[in-house]
């Protein structure tokens, strides 16, 4: 061999050690953020499940790292094994696998060939059913059951007994992908099997924003879910404690669940909304909007004007959204409520840009100018209401409505700037962390909401005329 040749020879051995080392080296820091991940959904400082680990290993000794230095003098025996093999074997390879899609046969979920294959089926494991076990519910399920009460939320010096009474949690639909909403808790005394008391469990990443929310609504008559702000103590320790040792048999479900809770420092207890239905489950409930539904509806409006919720209900010119038919309940059951609607999802944002802000109140104070300015703006809110309900509007709808906006004017105009720093100093102590105090005056302006309340003082639906 010429001078030359060896010469490329050796440049060549040092660019395939350099991606070898390379290659190990990535390997290895998957596998330690592997590690990092699953070790942070873990509560109580337990290990990752030791099968994790034992499968990550089997899959290394399938495609173990080699030393750089013995790559070289295997190259050439690999390509010539590569080449008595190549055609015989369709593939090797090993690797984590995902869990199969619940409700389906493992073989229907991963195992199935593509069609006009024309090769034999080989049945690659044998039909296992997978499904829920019974420490599992849907939230739905949970909510609307003949039992299902709203639990109380305790409190500090008298919390829920977590470890004793948990019995289900619905977290199929509430931690996977993007719908990381709320986690159901069913509690039940076991000698006394009378009543299913839900309770919502929610991360606090915007919990100040929402508490704000409810306070308020709660100052307007508005019937917002009670919360209650648990951070780093023993009762802390016991919800996730119990969580974690109701699903120890289904390690998917109690790490995605633990690290849903676990995003925040805060952690919300909420009043559950049990026997209630959303807009679009009127119809299957056979009910329809009655009219002190809607009057309620139209108390709502005003609500979300001074929080700037626009996730509710549409209102031209003030905010040209589809609407959410999700962020208000209805009940179902025919029991004596003080409020016909529950909202529930409200969270303040005043908008900071200037040039929307000054639009923003504008839309407020010409929707409210006038009775004909306002029932043009809830013509598109009227055919939210029927498109989302499938359902066929009572008669005498619009006037609930208009009804519902003047009383609602009326509450808001009775507020003052007094009521709502005592509301922002009670969310201030609820938690201790400066995230919890910047996502509070980040998104909450005092100024703003006197602004909103001087408009409805000063218009026609209110006869009160005191400044803010």
């Amino acid at each position: 061999m010429s001078s030359r040749e060896e010469s490329l020879c050796g440049q060549l051995d040092r660019l395939n050690m350099k991606e070898l080392e390379k290659e190990n080296g990535e390997r290895k820091d998957g596998q330690n953020e592997l590690a990092r991940s699953l070790s942070k959904k873990l509560v109580f400082k337990q290990k990752v499940p030791s099968h994790v680990f034992e499968a990550l290993a089997l899959q290394d000794r399938a495609n173990p790292p080699r030393p750089a230095a013995a790559y070289s003098s295997l190259m050439k025996e690999e390509e010539e094994e590569a080449n008595k093999v190549q055609g015989s074997l369709e593939g090797i390879g090993l690797m984590l696998k995902t869990r199969p899609n619940l409700g389906k046969h493992a073989t229907e979920a991963d195992g199935k060939e593509k069609k006009g294959s024309t090769k034999k089926k080989k049945k690659k494991w044998a039909k296992v059913e997978i499904g829920l076990g019974p420490e599992h519910a849907d939230l739905s399920v949970l909510l609307n059951g003949n039992l299902a009460t709203p639990a109380d939320l305790g409190s500090h010096d008298i919390p829920l007994q977590w470890r004793e009474e948990l019995k289900r949690v619905s977290c199929m639909h509430s931690i996977i992908g993007a719908k990381r909403g709320v986690v159901g808790a069913e509690l039940s005394d076991t000698n006394n099997d009378s009543s299913r008391r839900i309770v919502i469990l929610k991360a606090g990443n915007h919990g100040a924003q929402e508490v704000f929310s409810g306070l308020i609504g709660e100052r307007l008559g508005i019937h917002c879910p009670r919360i209650r702000v648990v951070e780093n103590s023993s009762e802390r320790e016991a919800i996730e404690g119990s969580i974690f040792d109701l699903l120890v048999n289904d390690v998917y479900y109690q790490t995605n669940t633990l690290g849903y809770l676990q995003q925040s420092k805060q952690l919300l207890l909420m009043e559950a909304g049990t026997h209630h239905v959303t807009l679009d489950k009127l119809a299957e409930s056979n009910k329809t909007i009655s009219i002190d539904m809607a009057f309620e509806l139209g108390v709502l409006i005003p609500f979300d004007m001074i929080i700037a919720n626009g996730d509710r209900l549409p209102l031209k010119s003030v905010w040209d959204r589809p609407g959410n038919a999700h962020n208000f309940l209805f009940p179902i059951d025919g029991k004596d409520y003080d409020s016909a609607l529950l909202a529930i999802d409200q969270v303040c944002t005043h908008p900071r840009n200037e040039r929307l802000l000054d639009n923003f109140l504008a839309a407020i104070a010409d929707t409210l100018s006038s009775t004909e300015s306002l029932r043009s703006a809830l013509e598109v809110t009227i055919a939210f209401l029927g498109r989302a309900s499938n359902t066929e509007l009572l008669p005498g709808i619009e006037e609930a409505l208009l009804a519902g906006v003047r009383e609602g004017v009326q509450r808001v105009a009775r507020l003052d700037r007094e009521d709502l720093a005592a509301v922002v100093n009670q969310v201030s102590e609820m938690g201790s962390t400066d995230a919890w105090r910047e996502n509070l005056h980040d998104n909450i302006n005092l100024d703003i909401m006197c602004d909103i309340i001087g408009i409805c003082k000063n218009c026609p639906f209110n006869a009160v005329n005191i400044e803010c």
